[in-house]
């Protein structure tokens, strides 16, 4: 009896899998980018973090499933473009349902400066992929410096602590190269 109520107690012991703060913040998320849907508000400083944030929980909580079966590097990039995409096509929506205009203002833009900033920023993607799978993810830092993480994201031996904050990171970094490289194709397309 007392091993089964071991087993049992343990998996309320710290570390967790997912920790407190990225499932509060999804379901925050979730209900912001619903409410904002439905309601067709104004697209707000929150409600842009809440679009971010909503599919960066629900993808990194899938990825935990393909972790096992598929090599990390895989899992993280797909799990990154997914995020990002999620969360261009919420942010679309959103400005779409509300009848503003879903993409920013590309007469004012040069051309030129734009390329510019999407090589830079694919050069920074390719460096932080490459600082990522080439320093220590996993080994990053002990229990000793790293508990207060842990109990607030999960424990690193399960992965999840990693796979949500490798794929912020990423992600950011390509919502910002996808919305240039689509900024750069609509201003060709309006210079035609």
């Amino acid at each position: 009896m007392e091993a089964i109520v071991g087993e049992f107690m343990s998996s309320f012991s710290p570390p967790w899998v997912v920790g407190p703060v990225p499932v509060v913040v999804t379901i925050w998320a979730a209900y912001v980018t619903a409410t904002a849907l439905i309601h067709r508000r104004e697209m707000t400083g929150g409600r842009f973090i809440a679009a971010f944030l909503f599919p960066l929980g629900l993808i990194a909580a899938i990825s935990l499933i393909f972790l096992p079966r598929y090599d990390l590097g895989i899992v993280l990039i797909v799990g990154q473009v997914a995020t990002a995409i999620c969360f261009i096509a919420t942010y679309v929506l959103e400005k779409t349902l509300r009848g503003d205009p879903p993409s920013m203002p590309t007469e004012e833009s040069n051309l030129q400066n734009m390329l510019w900033t999407l090589y830079i920023a694919v050069i920074v993607y390719s460096i932080y992929y490459i600082f990522v799978f080439k320093g220590p993810i996993f080994g990053a830092c002990s229990i000793a410096k790293c508990y207060i993480l842990e109990l607030l994201f999960g424990g690193k031996v399960y992965s999840f602590s990693v796979l949500y904050s490798v794929n912020f990171v990423g992600s950011l970094i390509l919502v910002g190269v996808i919305s240039i490289l689509l900024k750069v194709i609509l201003k060709m397309q309006t210079r035609d």
